[in-house]
């Protein structure tokens, strides 16, 4: 897409979903073909956790593939918090953060709270289970950004192959969006997160057929 998160399907029609405008997501991908066999995608990654998301994706292609790319839990809460500190979107301290985000996510309901769901968006185990329910095992590949990090092109390869395009060597000698700060995670709130965490990681690992390889929980 002309844009990395295009957050179309996590943001419905105000009547009904089924009335979204697909020739408006389609513009997105506005791109001159060099051949049919061209592929066309986006990233948005709240697409797994944003209810209905993955339903309205379905409505307009049931056969998409779907890339999933998942970090260690731990760790992706606290990139989120760092991004918001970065952006001003976050006056606490990461651990009040942490134990009052399901306080501060009433404000949404009945909806679910975009920017305060550090911790809730960390739960894999029912959004695995979801796209799982909605579309075919062939359609989906799961990866652990761990291992994207350690072997990016051998990564690229498995995404190639998966999405039925020839095979390529890519330029992985720069890392976008990675973090510049100083600030480092303290181990009492890491403890805590991988005792907030250890039932659904576990759960993950159970249905992906993953090892504890990578992640700290």
């Amino acid at each position: 897409a002309k844009k990395k998160e295009v957050h179309f399907f996590d943001k419905p029609a105000p009547t009904c979903w089924r009335s979204l405008n697909w020739a408006a997501y389609n513009t997105n991908f506005d791109w001159p073909r060099k051949n049919s066999k061209q592929k066309f995608g986006e990233a948005t990654p709240i697409y797994t956790w944003w209810t209905g998301a993955l339903e309205r994706l379905w409505d307009y292609n049931p056969d998409v593939r779907l890339i999933v790319l998942l970090r260690d839990p731990v760790e992706r809460a606290w990139s989120h918090y760092l991004m918001d500190k970065r952006l001003n979107r976050e006056p606490m301290s990461f651990r009040d953060a942490l134990e009052r985000e399901h306080v501060r996510c009433r404000r949404a309901l009945p909806e679910q709270d975009r920017e305060k769901s550090l911790v809730d968006r960390g739960f894999y185990a029912p959004q695995i289970r979801r796209i799982q329910r909605i579309f075919d095992p062939a359609q989906v590949l799961f990866l652990k950004s761990e291992s994207f990090r350690h072997d990016p092109q051998g990564n690229m390869q498995e995404v190639c192959e998966f999405l039925d395009v020839e095979p390529m060597n890519f330029d992985v000698s720069e890392r976008f969006n990675a973090s510049s700060g100083s600030e480092t995670l303290e181990e009492c709130d890491r403890t805590y997160l991988q005792e907030v965490y250890q039932h659904d990681a576990k759960e993950v690992r159970r249905i992906l057929g993953w090892t504890c390889a990578d992640w700290c929980v």
